[in-house]
């Protein structure tokens, strides 16, 4: 049975990006290259991978039984690169980083400019992530690292995790909303309106989202999440530093409740996969992090 890097990092770009077409533009190779690497495989394994009676390849039940096992060869074999990498003190190239989206992006931007001085020789790719997304990016080492707050409790048997500071959330409105006009806010008067509420496309909210309305909305995006809330939609907590020229605007303000005179704070988190090297490039990144964010 002889089947190469090349086959296995093909059959999983296919199953990631839905298509052979879109596997090849990942890769940067011809479609026929990646077709014909998965059929090879296919053949070396003496396993159907894909299902393609319809448009798009379909993964097979036998498919989805490999589809783990390869994800983990991949991620030794980069394992071995990485470490051979750090015996020669061959130089990172390489920085791929995904960063949960309630972090706030000016935190996220300082840092990297300091680190585009730092490692001008470092390439950086940076995705912004849903609650909840950044860890599986990890997993499916899409990214070297990534910032999140965790969604469950920790140790985690997947990921090691380093905590990086913390940031305060405080319970927001547009300044057009009723609640903006009370000199102090209940638990009774929270429930009468509607709760704007982070949320992952699959549903997962942000830890300790302390729900209080009856009626939510879920938003994937924070962003999103604050506009609506300075337009009056709902309240929400929102992170202090996302809101800071909002509030000083005046557009939006901080409701004085009755029941919890202060926000609350969430813990921010460097995570990587078990047994993943972290390069000198990524401890300088979660140290500048800890100093930003502490």
């Amino acid at each position: 049975m002889l089947f190469s890097i090349e086959q296995l990092e093909a059959f999983v770009a296919a199953v990631e990006h839905g298509s052979f077409s879109a596997a090849a533009r990942y890769l940067g190779k011809a479609q026929s290259r990646v077709s014909t690497s998965v059929a090879n495989l296919e053949i070396d394994l003496g396993v159907t991978l894909f299902d393609r009676s319809g448009k798009f390849p379909v993964l097979t039940s036998e498919g989805e039984r490999m589809l783990s096992t390869v994800r983990a060869v991949l991620y030794q074999c980069r394992v071995v690169t990485d470490t051979a990498d750090q015996i020669i003190e061959k130089p990172q190239v390489l920085l791929r980083l995904a960063v949960e989206e309630l972090v706030s992006s000016e935190v996220i931007g300082g840092v990297l400019a300091e680190f585009s001085k730092e490692f001008d020789y470092i390439q950086v790719e940076v995705l912004w992530a849903a609650i909840g997304d950044v860890k599986e990016l990890v997993l499916k080492d899409r990214v070297d690292v990534g910032i999140a707050m965790p969604a469950s409790g920790l140790p985690d048997e997947e990921c090691s995790w380093e905590q990086l500071g913390s940031e305060k959330f405080w319970p927001m409105v547009g300044s057009v909303h009723p609640l903006a006009r009370l000199t102090s806010v209940t638990a009774d008067d929270l429930w009468e309106h509607t709760q704007l509420v982070a949320s992952s496309k699959d549903g997962v909210r942000e830890a300790d989202s302390g729900l209080f309305s009856e009626k939510t909305w879920l938003c994937e995006d924070s962003q999103l999440m604050i506009d609506l809330a300075r337009r009056g939609v709902g309240w929400a907590w929102l992170a202090e530093s996302q809101t800071l020229r909002l509030r000083q605007r005046e557009e939006m303000v901080s409701l004085p409740l009755t029941f919890l005179q202060e926000g609350y704070s969430n813990s921010f988190y460097l995570l990587w996969k078990k047994d993943y090297p972290l390069r000198p490039a990524e401890k300088w990144l979660a140290a500048r992090l800890q100093n930003v964010l502490t």
